[in-house]
């Protein structure tokens, strides 16, 4: 999920870039250093998008442990996050 997480904020960063440029009514290849860098500042996102949806998850548990309730299961499912089966 890293790698992928990485490249869709990338392409992202360097989507925003070039609408940037579009919208300014400039050449799209006008400051290719910025290209560049919003698809580096684009894959730190993606990287650190997943990183704190993880860390929610995890305090999210943390507070069903402490209310009795059962924690949340990952599943490969578009809304990755549902209640266990049975309850």
């Amino acid at each position: 999920m890293g790698m992928t997480a990485a490249l869709i904020g990338g392409v992202s960063g360097f989507g925003m870039q070039m609408m940037t440029n579009a919208v300014r009514k400039v050449p799209m290849s006008r400051q290719p250093w910025m290209h560049v860098t919003y698809f580096m500042v684009g894959c730190w996102a993606g990287n650190k998008y997943v990183a704190v949806e993880k860390a929610l998850v995890k305090d999210i548990n943390e507070i069903r442990a402490d209310r009795g309730m059962p924690p949340m299961v990952g599943t490969g499912a578009y809304i990755k996050y549902t209640a266990p089966e049975g309850n």
